[in-house]
């Protein structure tokens, strides 16, 4: 935790490059800062000068102020060195280093310098070759990544470009982020900093994770925090098949390391896996709403068989099996008509209005079967798709909240149907895949949480 505070709260900060031209990084993070309502003092360096936002750029470092907690460093790799050493020398306390051309294209050496100038100063660094960080708690916003809201879902991500792709999807869910950190060739920060600083915070919920390099040690070190902080870490890592080395290391000079080992022991540690932004996405997006369950028993209410059939598969495939719904939930389900199934998955058919989805819930979520409902909805014409989400969220409300359940609503306005969802504090996945992987990490977060309470 050594000097965060300078780097993730700072009082102080110092755009290196600052510009007063659109286009140019050094002009965005300027903008950015100042939208986004920074408080502390801002300064420009620039050695032909200039202003941008009512702030005057300095020509010289020695003109700079001592102790400053930040630097933005929107230069050339050539020049970043020598630069971050005088601001070091003047007490800087953390920088942002935002230029590649470092271990990434082999230029080990000047990656080498980088490290031993953070050994001698102890100044704190991101990067370099990053697309910067956010942290909408205390209003910093030191990236150009765009459309990062408020949230309380917290990122990390050695792609840049990967966290926007993440960010425009969560935007689209009317979501957001609490934090984002873009880590790149993550010569100091790296994950566990990351997840430890900001478990400081009640509001952050859920962590992701966009990893491509992780040696084995760091994999032991990150499964350890996952398991002292004790929230839900969800993992995406890119290159995990072989072959792959060479493409990570030109991107940002990692090694895969022995994926199916670290794999293990950070599942083991409570963390989990997915294979593509949407999945981890809704994974963390359900499990910031959602507690887990105390079982594994899933229940299924759909108004469709294919839909139906396609979410078994997917359960099954994740190891999970379905029981028939008992009888005593058989006798709570006369409102059915007859050529509705009530076998598990209980099938409504496309007849299943917003009044058939509300008492079929409701009468699920009184009774002690099951332990977790997956609701799913593919609209007709003659149906309301919003009118049948509300009927969802209010039956889980008027059910108690006690049990989580997972809507997935397919062939809808994502954005609508998102906001429609989160009113009632439930998540809003997207696909059958990602749904089924919300409902096997809740089962798993439960197993852990209830197996340490019995304990």
């Amino acid at each position: 935790m050594r000097g965060l505070d300078r780097l993730f709260k700072p009082k102080s900060v110092v755009i290196v490059g600052a510009s007063s031209k659109r286009g140019r990084v050094g002009y965005e993070l300027l903008k950015n800062l100042v939208e986004h309502g920074y408080v502390g003092e801002i300064y420009g360096l620039n050695p032909r000068g200039g202003e941008a936002f009512n702030i005057r750029f300095y020509r010289d470092i020695d003109d700079l102020p001592d102790n400053i907690d930040l630097a933005l460093i929107a230069i050339s790799s050539s020049s970043a060195i020598e630069t971050l050493e005088k601001l070091a020398a003047k007490g800087l306390g953390s920088a942002v280093i935002y230029a590649s051309g470092f271990a990434e294209i082999g230029n080990k050496e000047l990656q080498n310098r980088l490290e031993n100038l953070i050994k001698r100063y102890g100044v704190r660094i991101v990067g370099p070759n990053c697309a910067g960080i956010v942290n909408n708690i205390d209003s910093l916003y030191a990236s150009f990544v765009p459309k990062v809201g408020d949230g309380s879902l917290a990122m990390a991500s050695q792609s840049g470009a990967f966290s926007a792709i993440v960010t425009n999807y969560l935007a689209l869910k009317g979501m957001g982020l609490a934090s984002l950190v873009t880590l790149g060739n993550k010569v100091d920060v790296d994950e566990t900093d990351f997840i430890m600083y900001f478990s400081r915070y009640d509001m952050v919920k859920s962590y992701m994770l966009y990893i491509e390099g992780l040696k084995s040690y760091m994999g032991r070190r990150l499964a350890q925090i996952v398991k002292e902080v004790g929230k839900p870490v969800v993992i995406l890592k890119g290159g995990s098949t072989e072959g792959v080395e060479e493409t990570l290391y030109s991107h940002t000079a990692s090694l895969a390391g022995d994926f199916r080992v670290i794999k293990s022991i950070l599942e083991a540690a409570g963390a989990y896996f997915v294979y593509d932004y949407i999945e981890l996405a809704d994974v963390s997006e359900a499990t910031s709403y959602l507690d887990p369950p105390n079982g594994g028993k899933i229940a299924i209410v759909t108004n469709g068989g294919g839909p139906g059939v396609i979410a078994v598969d997917y359960i099954h495939k994740l190891g999970h099996k379905l029981s028939r719904t008992p009888s005593d939930i058989l006798e709570k389900l006369d409102h059915l008509k007859p050529y509705m199934a009530r076998a598990n998955p209980i099938d409504l058919t496309a007849d299943g209005d917003e009044d058939m989805y509300y008492h079929t819930l409701k009468s699920l979520m009184d009774r002690n079967w099951p332990d977790i409902i997956y609701v799913i909805h593919v609209p007709p014409s003659f149906i309301d798709p919003y009118k049948v989400a509300k009927a969802v969220g209010d039956a889980y409300i008027d059910g108690g909240s006690s049990k989580p359940l997972i809507p997935l609503f397919m062939g809808v306005d994502i954005s609508r149907i998102s906001k429609t969802l989160h009113e009632y504090s439930l998540p809003a996945p997207t696909t059958h895949r990602s749904a089924s992987m919300v409902i096997d990490y809740l089962i798993r977060l439960g197993m852990v949480k209830y197996r340490s309470i019995s304990e």
